[in-house]
């Protein structure tokens, strides 16, 4: 038994491509820690590929579970040695935390304003499969559109906003308009209470993102923000309405990956998708995105896979941050897409 033949039953047993590769990278995340979540967050592997890896080494006496988390045994060191796997080193930067920006004293009020409005904000909810970031980082990522220029005099438009995006925007008061499409009623409540009572430029719309963007949409926006399902098809959907809004070349967007949900196949068939849709990738910050664990954990499929059930107590569920930019205007299918089912493929979990 070596690294590859246990790439090679992860794969038989997920469907997830898999190799040598990615299975060092969970070896190296168990020499720093025994919690089943942190694991998946450390070594960027998709969730039920983690769980599947480590009840084949439960099987074979590598590791072994218990209320207290995964305990690798001494066969389990000694194949992880004869390996060659080390544990992470991490060097990121303790003030930034390397998301390569920081909220700093031009946008601090803003943020202090957004921190006391948002312990208000509604519960992420399962039905419509939201998790929100925490408030640090839906500030980080306007400090990140700043730095690129895609915030001052611009006309933004957040496609979906359980993060409240749209409210740190209007906070700011530096862009020119910005427009919010949400189907949840009660962000939208929010977000029109939040923008009346503090006197925000914001536009808040109900909109279906599985239907077709509102004409009036479509070709009068510079920037826009979303964070997609991450299935191919629900990826291209919902970015591709953002891409849509877009004016022309020139446009930017801002959204996140996981590597939880989306295996680096995953990750290059997405990113192909983008390239086809006239866009380039002008950055990608690893870990950008930190996401608050869900109420509804217990209720997701990564509970059902998780071989030891603990609840989190670290955020672990994070994306990096894409930053697009179109180089090419091409014409895209505005199509309906409520009667399909874009939402699951094997690496997702917290549907």
């Amino acid at each position: 038994m070596d690294k590859d033949a246990l790439a090679r039953d992860v794969a038989n047993v997920t469907k997830i491509p898999w190799n040598g590769r990615n299975v060092e990278r969970v070896l190296s995340s168990l020499l720093l820690t025994g919690d089943f979540w942190n694991v998946v967050s450390l070594s960027c592997e998709p969730l039920p590929a983690v769980a599947a890896l480590l009840k084949l080494m439960a099987e074979e006496g590598m590791v072994a579970f218990s209320e207290y988390g995964i305990k690798l045994t001494q066969k389990g060191r000694d194949f992880i040695e004869k390996e060659g796997v080390s544990p992470w080193h991490l060097h990121t930067c303790p003030r930034c935390e390397g998301r390569t920006v920081v909220i700093d004293d031009e946008l601090k009020d803003a943020f202090d304003r957004f921190l006391r409005i948002q312990i208000d904000r509604p519960e992420a909810i399962r039905d419509y499969d939201q998790g929100y970031v925490t408030p640090e980082t839906t500030f980080a990522r306007i400090a990140l559109a700043d730095s690129r220029g895609d915030l001052r005099g611009k006309n933004i438009i957040v496609l979906g906003d359980d993060d409240l995006v749209g409210i740190a925007l209007g906070l700011t008061g530096l862009a020119r308009r910005v427009v919010v499409l949400e189907l949840d009623e009660r962000l939208i409540n929010f977000e029109r209470e939040i923008s009346s009572k503090y006197g925000l430029s914001i536009d808040v719309m109900t909109h279906d993102l599985r239907k077709p963007l509102p004409q009036e949409m479509l070709g009068n926006f510079d920037v826009f923000f979303c964070d997609p399902p991450e299935t191919v098809e629900a990826f291209d959907a919902f970015v591709g309405r953002g891409i849509m809004a877009l004016k022309g070349e020139g446009g930017s967007g801002y959204f996140g990956i996981t590597h939880a949900e989306s295996s680096f196949h995953k990750w290059r068939a997405l990113e192909m998708k983008l390239l086809q849709r006239g866009l380039v990738i002008t950055d990608i910050i690893h870990d950008f995105n930190v996401y608050m664990n869900w109420e509804y954990v217990q209720e997701m499929l990564a509970w059902e896979l998780a071989p030891v059930k603990q609840a989190p107590i670290q955020n672990w569920y994070k994306s990096a941050m894409v930053r697009v930019e179109m180089v090419e205007r091409l014409e895209m299918p505005n199509e309906d897409l409520t009667d399909r089912d874009i939402y699951n493929d094997a690496e997702s979990s917290t549907i």
